[in-house]
């Protein structure tokens, strides 16, 4: 856990960006890792990746002469990985079945990336920040390209208003000029500087977690003992806050247990998240492939290229805080839908909210009892999923041109997210949940956002000096009418959106 804190005087995490060659990178020795590997594990690895070489020589063993293979579904959204053994990155072939058991990340998040999506370059990108000795890692796990791939079938387009989504322009790996590059050198730079190299959460986040879940079991258990419907409603207030740790932790996989602990017992699933969430919301952000684009409708409709008939532009808009007061329900009842249909996994935790309902009922009756259920999962949605809508349904994160034409993955993620607030310090963000920084989250995911307002610096100044457009709100109420104004109004209407958009 690192020590977090202000950036040192004397690190100077500028010059790690600034030169762009890569030539005059700033190392903080206090906090740098060794490179010391052990003979034992250095032949493993030579053993391994000849191995992976000779197996990855044979053809796919799914894979016919053009063989088409069937989706894979992913939160209703179809996908056709192109391999069942091999990872594409930037239109190069890799096998990482040796590295599995030494990812630091865990071997879930890889056979997810291959397995479940047709490229895994955004996600290899997005998660390390440190992108130069992640490149050299995988190196070693380099194969040929296999002779056969498995296909999309005739006809499987990607869902959207028209074209094919870009899929035929695949990713490539960007070089040290690119924003995204300089963004993320100089927060690996911050990082070693503050003695937390991997970007994971400081002392404070950790107790201020800890803090909110005890205050989580006090408040139900102030509601089921009371049955008072302001006591609901603080149980909705910090269940809010404890599903923001959530979203913080599922992105990283050392803290699995604390998502657990603060997703599955509100009534969200963290292994859900994991696979979705992670993967595909952030990678394909704003696009046919993102999961979220389409998770209102038909009541709120995101999705700035089609038409709304006119309950949808003229009634539910402005309707919106009634429709997501049961955004917790409508939430839970989709992943039910997508572990029946066998693409999410069965877990007991998703017991935990009928349980939690039914508890109160017993102890109060049908009528009272569902009062307060529907009041503390009122509260919990209204503040939750306004704050999330607000993040990516800002009049300029509809602007499919210019996500179209954005230089790299960094750039189209600034055009995606919004921000407002972003002076607020990590203790002070709670009111906003924590989604104010969303640009920087959507930057370097598995950031503990406890190190958002340092990284929110680093991208402002970044910006400014390479002359990449960044929007930040004044206030969140600016944010908020523009998004109204989205779920009414299409802003790209029958405008074609790139999945790809930005070339890494």
């Amino acid at each position: 856990m690192g020590k977090g804190g202000e950036r040192p005087a004397e690190c100077d995490w500028a010059a790690a960006g600034a030169s762009t060659s890569g030539a005059s990178r700033a190392a903080c020795a206090s906090g740098a890792s060794s490179s010391w590997q052990s003979p034992r594990r250095f032949w493993l690895e030579q053993y391994w990746r000849l191995d992976g070489v000779r197996r990855s020589s044979r053809p796919d063993a799914s894979a016919g002469a053009g063989a088409a293979r069937e989706a894979v579904w992913s939160s209703g959204v179809p996908f056709y990985p192109p391999s069942t053994r091999l990872w594409r990155i930037g239109g190069r072939w890799y096998d990482f079945e040796p590295f599995l058991k030494l990812h630091p990340g865990g071997a879930e998040v890889l056979r997810l990336a291959r397995d479940r999506f047709e490229d895994s370059t955004y996600a290899f990108e997005a998660h390390h920040h440190n992108y130069a000795h992640a490149r050299k890692v995988i190196a070693k796990y380099e194969v040929p390209a296999p002779a056969e791939l498995l296909q999309r079938p005739e006809g499987a387009v990607v869902p959207g208003a028209g074209g094919d989504g870009g899929i035929t322009t695949l990713p490539a790996l960007l070089d040290d000029d690119a924003f995204y590059s300089v963004v993320r050198r100089r927060l690996a730079a911050h990082l070693r500087c503050v003695r937390c190299p991997a970007g994971g959460p400081t002392r404070e986040c950790v107790v201020f977690f800890w803090a909110t879940f005890a205050a989580f079991v006090g408040a139900w258990g102030l509601m089921w003992a009371s049955g008072s419907v302001a006591a609901a409603l603080l149980f909705g207030v910090v269940a809010a806050v404890l599903g923001a740790f959530g979203h913080n932790w599922v992105h990283q996989p050392a803290y699995r247990l604390h998502s657990y602990l603060s997703l599955d017992t509100v009534g969200f699933s963290s292994t859900g998240w994991f696979r979705e969430h992670v993967l595909q919301h952030h990678m394909y952000t704003n696009t046919p492939w993102d999961n979220h684009f389409r998770g209102t409708e038909p009541f709120l409709v995101t999705d700035p290229t089609v038409p709304r008939h006119w309950l949808q532009a003229w009634v539910m808009p402005y309707a919106n805080p009634l429709v997501l007061t049961f955004g917790l329900y409508g939430n839970y009842v989709d992943h039910c839908v997508n572990m029946a249909k066998g693409s999410e996994e069965w877990r007991p935790t998703k017991a935990i909210l009928p349980l939690n309902i039914a508890l109160v009922v017993w102890r109060w009756g049908l009528l009272r009892g569902a009062a307060l259920t529907y009041a503390w999962t009122a509260a919990l949605g209204l503040w939750y999923f306004t704050m999330a809508l607000m993040n990516h349904n800002a009049e300029h994160t509809h602007d499919v041109e210019r996500r179209n034409k954005a230089r790299d993955w960094g750039e189209a993620q600034l055009v995606s997210s919004a921000d407002w607030g972003v002076q607020l310090p990590f203790r002070r963000a709670w009111v906003y949940l924590w989604l104010n920084y969303h640009t920087v989250h959507h930057l370097f995911p598995r950031l503990d956002f406890s190190h958002h307002h340092a990284a929110q610096r680093i991208l402002m100044e970044t910006c400014a000096e390479l002359g990449v457009r960044y929007v930040a709100a004044d206030s969140p109420w600016e944010i908020y009418k523009q998004m109204v104004r989205s779920f009414a109004t299409p802003r790209s209407l029958y405008k074609s959106i790139s999945v790809y958009g930005g070339e890494i």
